[in-house]
């Protein structure tokens, strides 16, 4: 099996985004709109080669709360 390369350079704005969510949930607030948000521009960070799709997939795993 192929260890995915868990040191990559995640872009900033969906840094920020991933931050505001982990805050935001570790206060108690649901928020799935917000999560929504994150899985669309890891998405279109895949379509613009800014990220691998199994990056994106590694940080929905990781960060993911729902």
């Amino acid at each position: 099996m192929e260890k995915i390369n868990e040191e990559f350079n995640i872009p900033y704005y969906i840094f920020e985004e991933l931050m505001e969510y982990v805050e935001l949930t570790a206060k108690g607030y649901s928020k799935t709109a917000k999560w929504q948000n994150i899985k669309a521009l890891l998405r279109l960070a895949v379509v613009n080669n800014r990220i691998s799709k199994e990056q994106a997939e590694f940080l929905e795993k990781e960060f993911c709360r729902e």
